[in-house]
């Protein structure tokens, strides 16, 4: 027993003797000949000044380290080249670094490098991702940075870093797709960052810092490295960035395949522009190939731009903002901003927009939040004069100049599905509208077929409903100008107030029905009401609508009969009413009208004083008073297709306006009259030979658009 004791204990002890020996041999060999074995096995020249090896611990440390690549065009591998003041690297995988060429190790140390990093090429597909390095955690002291493509292109650089990463993973796959990094947790400070994502944009901030997990970033910026003529060769159909900002602060940075996502993220005078064009060339070439997700972002004071084939389409300053998730990428269909937000918060100052070849928007102050908006010191105002948009048009156009104090709008609610948006208001409030309408007649008519509003709605292709719409304290001027050189004919309503219920484009509605009420004072003068109501689901565009004015002087409808008729009516319209109903063919009902000492004169073209003897023969057909019981008429009359419904409703009050005033056998009274001045040889002051058609009656040219 003694003797087997004996032998074991021989055995262990010369084993023991063996492993001391060989352990002692590998560590003598790997001070004095892994140098020189890495040397020759490794694609890199590394020069020190002094290394230590710990063999059971697995770490290294050398000083006044120097390293370069064997072969400079070896696009297969990634190569090293500069110098390190001193690294250290714990529990490095000893074999791993002398059979498989790797650097495996739990935390390696560099302090002072100087160093310029070439990423190697993309590998074929079906090779393993082979990572040259392969470190869980790194730490950086004071150190200079630069990584290169493949073809020398650049891709980062970084001076006068510090940084702590934990969990470091590079990759070899192409960074065009793919981000190069990925970490978990992270602490950096430098200066002059400058990061080349692709061809397109250069990234930069001229100083980045870590606090507490808050990162700071000092002048930020993305700017393109292409004017936009050549990016729109390269990216038809893409949008061009420009931004910067004094400061942008955020936390936890995630970087994952192609995506970086940051959150608390806050922007200080932020400036964004964007180039943009109608080229409709199509090209499946993204310009940005990363996603960036930001959650719960902020801008303040910031500003905002929109140039579209060299023309500015839109601004705004004072810009301060709320976005609960903001994405950056390429998924928006029509690419014009290539953004994606949830839930915002979004105020800003004169915003300037580019409405299209004749108008542009002006707003003072807007406030949006992701159910509501308010717009102050909305003017939609005219690129050109009156005469000049005359020159502009081929056909009869109106020409609009239109300032609202304030647009509220509330309880909004929108979602797209398959491309299209569902739309769906509360509330919209239009306070202070001042609105001038001007047409010229002397462009040819517009002859294409004009829509009622039934079918405007339901030509709306999604589906849209505003509950209810307000508008109140307004005034509208409407003026019509002749090409006879007198002043414009002009109609006004004052103190408008309207209120208009269930606006919707017939897509899914239960209740189609849209009730109008208008109450307002017509030439500043007479109250007048109004009630209208049509159903965008009845495809005869059938409606109904009825008014009452009270108390029309009736010389105040001068400013709009004289410059068309040379004629002034006096005396007193106490009272009008009608009541009609029509659809897209026809307009019938019942017009009343109570008037008293209802006069006309016939006023000389040139002199514009009166032709007593013209104005008695023309008054024989004139009833100067109302019966003691109002009159009630009945009125019907067909439409023209090409003109709107406002022309149709004139059309009625014209009718009745005749029969009320000249008697229901219209025609035949006109003609006994005209007779009686060929017989006297009284004519007006225009040869109605060569009046242009557009001149003839009192009321003839209005609302017919």
């Amino acid at each position: 027993m003694k003797r087997a004791l004996r032998i074991l204990f021989s055995v262990i002890f010369g084993f023991a003797v063996l492993l001391v020996s060989a352990n002692l041999y590998f560590h003598y060999w790997l001070q004095h000949h892994l140098p020189q074995y890495i040397e020759n096995k490794s694609p890199y020249h590394i020069h020190y000044q002094n290394l230590n090896i710990e063999f059971v611990s697995g770490n290294i440390s050398a000083s006044k380290v120097k390293i370069t690549p064997k072969i400079t065009d070896n696009q297969n591998v990634l190569q090293l080249n500069g110098t390190v003041d001193s690294l250290f690297i714990s529990n490095l995988g000893i074999y791993d670094a002398i059979l498989n060429k790797k650097i495996n190790a739990k935390y390696l140390k560099l302090f002072r490098p100087n160093l310029q990093i070439i990423l190697p090429e993309n590998q074929d597909g079906d090779k393993k991702n082979k990572q040259p390095l392969i470190s869980k955690n790194l730490m950086i002291e004071d150190g200079n940075i630069e990584i290169l493509r493949f073809d020398k292109s650049k891709f980062l650089s970084i001076e006068n870093l510090s940084l702590n990463i934990e969990n470091l993973k590079l990759t070899e796959k192409e960074v065009s797709r793919k981000l190069p990094i990925a970490f978990d947790q992270y602490s950096i400070k430098s200066k002059a960052f400058h990061f080349y994502p692709d061809e397109v944009y250069h990234i930069s901030a001229t100083e980045i810092n870590t606090e507490n997990g808050q990162m700071s970033v000092t002048d930020f910026s993305m700017k393109p490295l292409m004017n936009f003529s050549e990016f729109s060769r390269k990216f038809p159909r893409k949008s061009l960035l420009d931004i910067s900002s004094q400061k942008m602060n955020f936390k936890d940075i995630v970087l994952k395949k192609n995506k970086i996502s940051l959150s608390e993220v806050r922007f200080s005078e932020p400036n964004l522009t964007v180039y943009s064009s109608e080229n409709q060339n199509k090209n499946k070439n993204k310009p940005f190939t990363y996603i960036v997700e930001l959650q719960n972002v902020f801008f303040d004071n910031g500003k905002a731009k929109i140039i579209k084939n060299g023309q500015n389409k839109f601004s705004v300053d004072n810009v301060n903002a709320h976005f609960e998730q903001l994405v950056l990428d390429e998924k928006n269909p029509k690419n014009e901003l290539p953004f994606r937000y949830e839930n915002y918060q979004i105020s800003g100052r004169n915003i300037f927009l580019d409405a299209g070849k004749f108008y542009q928007f002006f707003i003072k102050n807007a406030d949006f939040q992701k159910n509501s908006m308010d717009l102050r010191g909305l003017h939609l105002q005219p690129k050109f004069t009156k005469t000049q948009f005359t020159s502009k048009i081929s056909t009869e156009k109106d020409w609009y100049n239109v300032k609202i104090a304030q647009t509220r709008i509330t309880d909004f609610h929108w979602k797209l599905k398959d491309s299209q948006p569902k739309i769906n208001v509360g509330n919209v409030l239009i306070n202070n509208l001042q609105a001038q309408i001007y047409r010229s007649k002397s462009p040819k008519d517009d002859l294409t077929r004009k829509k009622l509003y039934s079918e405007l709605l339901r030509s709306i292709k999604f589906p849209l409903l505003v509950k209810n719409l307000n508008i109140r304290n307004s005034n509208l001027v409407y003026e019509e100008d002749l090409p006879n050189g007198n002043k414009p004919g002009k109609l006004t309503f004052s103190q408008f107030n309207l209120n208009a219920q269930n606006l919707n484009s017939n897509k899914g509605f239960k209740n189609t029905v849209v009730p109008i009420k208008i109450h307002t004072q017509f030439m500043n003068v007479a109250p007048m009401k109004v009630n209208w109501s049509f159903d965008t689901a009845n495809l005869q565009d059938d409606f109904s609508i009825s008014g009452q004015i009270n108390d029309l002087p009736a010389e105040s409808i001068n400013a709009f009969v004289t410059p068309y008729s040379h004629k002034k009516v006096e005396g007193n319209i106490h009272e009008v009413r009608f009541n009609f109903k029509g659809n897209r063919t026809e307009i019938s009902g019942n017009y009343t009208m109570k008037h008293e000492n209802v006069k006309v004169k016939v006023l000389d073209e040139k002199t514009k004083k009166e032709k007593k003897v013209l104005s008695a023969v023309t008054n024989l057909i004139v009833r100067t008073n109302s019966k003691s019981e109002t009159e009630n008429v009945v009125v019907h009359t067909t439409r023209n297709p090409t003109k709107s419904f406002f022309n149709l409703l004139w059309r009625g009050v014209e009718e009745g306006l005749k029969k009320t005033l000249v008697g229901k056998n219209v025609e035949k009274t006109e003609k006994t009259v005209k007779q009686v001045k060929q017989k006297l040889g009284l004519q007006d002051s225009v040869n109605q030979k060569e009046k242009p058609k557009k001149e003839k009656g009192f009321f003839k040219n209005l609302f017919k658009k």
